[in-house]
């Protein structure tokens, strides 16, 4: 089977390594590298990154669409296209060019979390069972017929990191069996419930923020969803503080929202919120290392009743309001 993988995210990375020791032709691409850091030079996506280091045909078309970019696939003759975290859209031409069409792997359970942060979606929602859809591509966005879908317990210790690293794992292992199905026509596939559709969005600066009125679950879920990139942020001495890690304290609030409850030896910093206490145990200050939390207050020198603050533009919510 001639194969073409299409992606840019680390969430590829397991699959497109999978489809790498089938020894058989394979086409990669990615987006074009993009300007980053301080002095902006180009680098490479991490599917693009990994092609190049391992010597995969690497393709990084401005536009994936574009006649010489069919042109090139067309010459490469594919039995099938393979897409993960593409970010770009894949038209029709393009979709029906494969002899077995064009699939995609969603770290969903689709028809919910459409859409481009499904994983964050699932942790700032508490879910506890969430998994992987492999579906044809058509022309709505992740609206195609399932192919296959597994679920996946989501457990309290997760966060983005250790979710989105076991869900490409188990993509990689789903389109593993999922090939030889689609090469034989055994595949059946089942059309979504557009009514029961829900919808992720992406994620913007001020959705990193904490809001310590809400009670201390909500703000637990929405560290552990941007943990350990980029940061779930608070703010103290008027400075951002990432904080990466956090527990439940069985404790009411002593105070008010933000502001420090207790320091528990060797073990981190208990936070008011607006019910319950959290117990943080990993930040990162600005431009320094992360940092197990009982030492870095030992250095920021904390006391009790200070504030981690908020931004200006910050408006707090009401503390029993449900996380949207």
């Amino acid at each position: 089977m001639r194969l073409i993988f299409a992606g840019s995210s680390t969430f590829g990375l397991p699959s497109l390594q999978l489809l790498e020791r089938q020894d058989v032709p394979l086409l990669v691409i990615s987006p074009p590298d993009k300007a980053a850091g301080r002095n902006l030079r180009l680098q490479p996506c991490p599917v693009a990154d990994y092609a190049r280091r391992v010597g995969l045909d690497l393709f990084q078309p401005p536009d994936v669409n574009a006649p010489d970019s069919l042109s090139r696939i067309r010459e490469f003759a594919p039995d099938l296209l393979i897409t993960a975290s593409y970010g770009g859209m894949i038209r029709r031409e393009l979709r029906n060019l494969p002899r077995y069409g064009a699939v995609n792997l969603h770290p969903s359970l689709l028809p919910k979390y459409r859409g481009a942060t499904p994983i964050q979606s699932a942790l700032l929602n508490d879910d506890t069972i969430t998994g992987v859809s492999i579906f044809r591509l058509n022309a709505r966005m992740d609206a195609g017929p399932i192919l296959m879908q597994h679920q996946m317990l989501i457990i309290k210790t997760d966060n983005f990191g250790s979710l989105h690293n076991r869900l490409a794992n188990l993509s990689a292992l789903m389109l593993q069996n999922l090939m030889p199905q689609l090469e034989s026509g055994s595949c059946e596939a089942i059309a979504q419930d557009d009514s029961a559709a829900s919808y992720t969005r992406k994620l913007g600066k001020e959705d990193l923020q904490l809001d310590w009125y809400k009670p201390a679950n909500q703000v637990l879920n929405r560290i552990r969803a941007f943990s350990p990139q980029p940061g779930a942020q608070a703010w103290l001495r008027e400075k951002p503080l990432k904080i990466l890690a956090a527990q439940l304290v069985q404790e009411p609030a002593s105070g008010e929202p933000g502001t420090v409850a207790a320091l528990i030896r060797n073990t981190g910093v208990e936070v008011n919120c607006g019910v319950q206490r959290l117990l943080l145990t990993r930040v990162q200050a600005a431009g320094k290392k992360v940092m197990d939390a009982w030492p870095w207050q030992l250095g920021a020198r904390l006391s009790i009743g200070e504030s981690f603050g908020r931004p200006p533009t910050f408006k707090p919510s009401n503390p029993l309001q449900e996380e949207e």
